[in-house]
Formats: structure tokens, C-alpha cells, sequence
């Protein structure tokens, strides 16, 4: 498994490639582990392969929790699957809706098939293909950065809130 201790947000500026989903899990854990302020995550599922464990669950907790105008944006194009499957950041957001906000990606964006995660408007994580773990990640590229959270900012804009995944099922 590939090692991203070494890295530092904001600060570590190189090209990351990697190809599988451990490596995956851990340098997206590796970066929303450093964030300070805000997350953005664009996901057709929310992987849970990387994303519905222990760990990542902790850390945007943390995050949500270190200041009062950290922000953590989540667009899925499907919630019923993260919904059955009883996904862990749904319920972190439920308990922490301040912070956390999940919407449901409008149709006219629905056939994009990347997948990416951006850190404080520096870190960022991209895969071409959402179903496949072929990525691109940079722990200090802003510019990039800020590309992807311009892309995510439109969609967002245009998408409804996930008011579904906010009911608490008794």
C-alpha cells in the first residue's frame, strides 16, 4: 500500500499517480485528514470502497467539527444505493447538516463519469473514469484546484439537496 505521510497540504507539490483502490482510500484519507476547512466531493456513488469507513468517517467528523465555518459538499448522482446500504457519511451528515450537505447532481450533468475530491482549494484527487482507480492527485496545485471546485461550484448551483437522505428512517 502506497504511503502519503510524507505529503503535506498546501505545501507538497507533485504529480501522484495511482491505480488501485487501497491507494486510493489512502490518500484520500490522507488528504481530508489535513484539511482545515472545506471538502468538495463529486461521486456518481460515493464509493463506498473509499469512502463509507471508519477512518475517512473520522476525518471530515474532525473537519466538520474544527471550525465553525468548515464546509463539507458532497453531489452523488445516485442515493438510493448509498441510502440501502446504510453509507456512513450519510449519517454523518444527518447528525451534522451545519456542515455537511449532499445533493443529488442534476440530470444535465448525470453523464459525467469522473469522479473528484478537492481539499481546501489546494489539494485535489481526480479520476477520468468514476468505476475505474486510475488517478491524478496533487497536495499543493491550486490551480487545478480551483478548476475542479469551479466545475463543482456549477453543478452545485444547478443541483437539489438530497432531502431524502437527510429523513431519519425509524
Amino acid at each position: 500500500m502506497t504511503n502519503f505521510d510524507s505529503y503535506v497540504l498546501g505545501i507538497s507539490d507533485s504529480e501522484i499517480e495511482i491505480d488501485t483502490v487501497e491507494a486510493n482510500r489512502a490518500l484520500a484519507l490522507a488528504m481530508v485528514g489535513q484539511a482545515a476547512l472545506t471538502l468538495e466531493i463529486f461521486s456518481r456513488e460515493l464509493d463506498g470502497r473509499l469512502f463509507d469507513n471508519t477512518a475517512f468517517v473520522e476525518a471530515v467528523s474532525d473537519l466538520a467539527r474544527a471550525h465553525p465555518h468548515s464546509r463539507i459538499r458532497i453531489l452523488v448522482r445516485d442515493t438510493d444505493a448509498i441510502v440501502k446500504q446504510g453509507h456512513r457519511l450519510v449519517e454523518l451528515a444527518r447528525r451534522l447538516s451545519s456542515s455537511i450537505e449532499i445533493r443529488v447532481i442534476h440530470p444535465d450533468y448525470q453523464q459525467r463519469n469522473s469522479a473528484f475530491l478537492t481539499v481546501d482549494n489546494v489539494g485535489w484527487m481526480f479520476r477520468e473514469h468514476a468505476d475505474r482507480y486510475e488517478c491524478q492527485a496533487n497536495f499543493n496545485h491550486a490551480g487545478r484546484a480551483r478548476e475542479l471546485v469551479d466545475e463543482f461550484n456549477e453543478i452545485w448551483e444547478h443541483s437539489p439537496p438530497a432531502s431524502e437522505l437527510r429523513r431519519l428512517h425509524l
